[in-house]
């Protein structure tokens, strides 16, 4: 708790290892196993995969000095926490330094291996499936606390489908993850991808769209800027609002929503404070062409929204004000992001606390009870066991 409040952070994160696919990739694939480089000069793990450095700016010079200067200022608070190789026990006392009492616990690097494009649907299934078995078991070492969300990739839906079903059934995840980019030009309001939707309905967990910076795909935002001046600013800048927002078309506009009314939905890791101008947009636009086009819905694009998903705000993020105002403080909830440098541990959920224009209630729906409706967690049961 903090000041009086419980405190669920949606997304908390892991920095993966070569322990993920040295020890957790089934054997059938383990000629194409992504071989880790260890740490790089942009203060990273990185991979070979199948030929793809991942992050593929893992080794650039631009990158090296941005990332070196938004790192230093926080080197002494994460020395230990690399020197204990981010391992679970650092997580519970990240966790008790910032006051959370659960996180739900994200990929960092694992999705950045699954976002080629010209992967074999099987061995991207199987990575996933090394991420999730390996995860699995860092969340055991506190399962009241730790809550793992699953990878998937949409390389192959029905492939996602069933490691959905694994992951959830066999090895207690509890949310499914994609990247909300397209995969090798399939996009989320495929006919073929209901199957994936249809699943993780009948899991009763949400699906999360959650963004990278690292992304291989060639139908990815941040990519145009390769190669061109200040593109680690401009890369973390667009990469994750951007692919989160056409994700949300693609889901509302795009009917998925529509033909799956129980399926909850999260957009998380890339600010809230443009959603109420997009969804002013989505439904401006299907007000004039809606009429026209070929599927049909039966309600406003911000009207699913409100129904069915969830956005992630940062804890330092002001505009969260601008955004409670117009949409409510239903749908909202909220990540430190430990231990990415760029959040604000171990004072992120004080900031939150402090963060003007945004009321008490308001902050504690979003710091909890939002999160508990999100992942549809029996609060009881979540508190009896602290």
């Amino acid at each position: 708790m903090r000041s009086g409040f419980h405190v669920m952070d949606s997304d908390l994160h892991v920095i993966e290892n070569g322990e993920v696919y040295e020890k957790y990739l089934d054997e059938r694939y383990r000629d194409k196993k992504p071989r880790y480089l260890g740490w790089s000069p942009t203060n990273f793990p990185h991979w070979d995969v199948q030929g793809q450095m991942i992050p593929p700016w893992a080794r650039s010079a631009e990158v090296v000095k941005a990332q070196e200067y938004l790192d230093k200022p926080t080197e002494h608070i994460y020395k230990s926490v690399r020197e204990r190789k981010y391992e679970p026990t650092s997580t519970l006392d990240a966790m008790d330094a910032e006051g959370i009492d659960v996180g739900i616990v994200y990929r960092t690097f694992a999705h950045m291996v699954v976002s080629i494009d010209d992967l074999e649907p099987a061995y991207a299934t199987a990575y996933c499936a090394a991420f999730n078995d390996w995860l699995a078991d860092y969340c055991q070492t506190d399962t009241r606390r730790l809550k793992a969300a699953a990878i998937v990739s949409l390389h192959d839906p029905e492939l996602a489908a069933a490691e959905a079903r694994r992951a959830v059934e066999d090895k207690g995840h509890v949310a499914v993850v994609l990247l909300p980019m397209p995969c090798n030009g399939r996009y989320f309001n495929a006919p073929e991808c209901d199957v994936l939707w249809k699943e993780i309905t009948r899991l009763n967990v949400p699906l999360a769209f959650h963004g990278t910076s690292g992304g291989a795909s060639q139908d990815y935002a941040s990519n145009r800027y390769r190669n061109h001046p200040n593109f680690r600013t401009l890369n973390h800048s667009s990469a994750f609002p951007m692919e989160l927002m056409l994700a949300m078309g693609s889901m509302t506009v795009g009917g998925v929503l529509e033909r799956f009314p129980d399926l909850r939905v999260g957009f998380l890791e890339g600010n809230c404070g443009w959603l109420p101008w997009w969804l002013d947009r989505l439904d401006d636009q299907w007000k004039k062409y809606g009429g026209g086009e070929e599927i049909k819905l039966s309600a406003k694009p911000s009207e699913y929204f409100k129904r069915q998903c969830f956005i992630g705000t940062d804890v330092d993020e002001e505009l969260l004000a601008v955004t409670v105002d117009k949409i409510g403080d239903d749908n909202i909830v909220m990540s430190v992001d430990y231990p990415h440098a760029d959040g604000p541990f171990p004072n992120g959920i004080k900031e939150f606390l402090e963060l003007p224009g945004v009321g008490l209630d308001s902050k504690r729906k979003i710091m909890w009870q939002n999160c508990l409706r999100l992942y549809d967690f029996d609060e009881k049961k979540i508190l009896a066991s602290e």
